[in-house]
């Protein structure tokens, strides 16, 4: 087993819970940290795979920390899935039961309120941070204009992610139609 060799099962559990620990404000957040575990420090997928894995997080239904279980495979296998997905996905499960009875008393908390109001641009800054590494995975030259076209797509013409997908999707398929190596 490749994981045995390169990090174990509980550097597997590590980034798992690195990931589920910090995703929040949204998961594009911890892309750049899982990429950076995934890819440079334990080897488990190359950066095109890591790639395909953050797209395979998008287009299932839940959040893009899913692409933890995808990690969890290349690392491990299917237990190895499971076993990133299970991690992950506790520490919000904590947090619910912790702080779920008293909600309305940590909403109306000032100094809670202020953290997550300075946190607003960080994590906008930590999402702009995880495009980069992305955008140099790309590995075919007709993937840049996709990519340009999506950002016109969602920053100038202001419509939704699903009917970019959607669009990409499609260009995909006619490329694939035509020939072109995808």
């Amino acid at each position: 087993m490749h994981v045995v060799a390169i990090g174990g099962l509980g550097a597997l559990a590590w980034v798992a819970l690195k990931v589920g620990a910090l995703s929040y404000g949204g998961g594009f957040v911890i892309v750049p940290l899982m990429q950076h575990d995934a890819v440079s420090t334990y080897h488990w997928m190359t950066g095109a795979q890591f790639l395909n894995a953050v797209a395979l997080g998008q287009i299932t239904p839940g959040p893009v920390v899913q692409t933890v279980a995808v990690v969890g495979y290349a690392a491990a296998g299917i237990g190895g899935g499971l076993l990133a997905a299970l991690i992950a996905f506790a520490p919000s499960f904590v947090f619910v039961l912790a702080g779920g009875p008293r909600f309305d008393e940590i909403r109306a908390n000032r100094a809670i309120g202020s953290f997550l109001t300075g946190a607003g641009p960080a994590v906008i800054g930590a999402i702009a941070g995880s495009a980069i590494p992305l955008g140099l995975s790309l590995q075919k030259a007709w993937q840049i204009p996709v990519l340009a076209g999506a950002v016109l797509w969602l920053f100038v013409v202001r419509r939704g992610v699903v009917s970019g997908l959607l669009i990409a999707g499609v260009v995909g398929v006619g490329l694939a139609l035509f020939g072109v190596p995808v």
